[in-house]
């Protein structure tokens, strides 16, 4: 099950993502998330810990609003059988994403994992097997950085420049961890929530009400939905004078 960490935070009762949770409701927070088997990432930060200490972390959370481009962004992948079908949908219209990809993942599907940036994409960095890295200790949480952008030189001979940590979360003393492998954290400003699959005319009805020049919209190339409503995302993001890019064009 794919949870966003905003989503999960309501569902505990909490109007908003981020807001310091007591030493309760954070303990029995991360022992939930650690049952999920993988999750995204959400546009707030200040990220909880078990301790309710907030991280204040630089991150990303959308790009110039004075243009029309958009970023199009997908987490968990490659997923055979559904990145294709993404990949197929942005290479007909001639548009560009970011591919936030698991190291697993990439050492799973090797030959997908090239065809997205052989296709044009940006490639980023979504850890090595999408561990809550709050609940690590450095040396683990730093192995999980540096091990995927290891696979990815191995497998793709690319270095990541863009960085996406499972659930949105990391601790203030982690973000040196991000700095050193020479990574930008990027989150959202638009859920798609494809996460829980609510359908296809959910999916697009959410992101094209929702975005706006600048914007960063996190999908997740791991359900069908997510490919199937993509054709409709991208020409109606082109009829509201949007024009779907990748980060790197979006941030520079």
């Amino acid at each position: 099950m794919f949870v966003s960490r905003g989503n999960f935070l309501k569902a505990l009762g909490k109007s908003i993502p981020g807001m310091v949770l007591d030493g309760g409701v954070a303990t029995a927070a991360h022992t939930l998330l650690g049952k999920i088997a993988s999750a995204s990432s959400v546009m707030e930060i200040p990220a909880v810990t078990a301790k309710t200490e907030i991280a204040k972390i630089a991150f990303i959370r959308s790009g110039p609003p004075d243009g029309n481009r958009v970023a199009l962004t997908f987490d968990d992948g490659p997923t055979p059988g559904v990145t294709e079908l993404i990949l197929d949908e942005l290479k007909q219209r001639k548009f560009h994403a970011t591919f936030f990809m698991i190291g697993q993942r990439i050492a799973a599907a090797p030959d997908l994992a090239r065809r997205v940036l052989a296709e044009g994409h940006d490639v980023g960095n979504h850890t090595f097997t999408h561990l809550n890295l709050t609940a690590l200790a450095e040396q683990q949480a730093d192995a999980e950085i540096q091990n995927a952008q290891a696979i990815m030189g191995e497998v793709l001979h690319h270095r990541a420049v863009w960085f996406r940590p499972p659930y949105g979360l990391l601790r203030r003393n982690q973000a040196g961890l991000i700095h050193k492998a020479g990574l930008r954290p990027v989150l959202w400003n638009v859920d798609s929530g494809d996460w829980s699959q609510p359908g296809e005319a959910s999916i697009i009805r959410t992101v094209l009400a929702e975005t706006t020049p600048g914007s960063i919209v996190v999908c997740h190339d791991l359900h069908a939905q997510t490919a199937n409503s993509l054709g409709a995302i991208l020409d109606g993001l082109v009829e509201r004078g949007l024009s779907p890019a990748t980060l790197s064009a979006l941030l520079g």
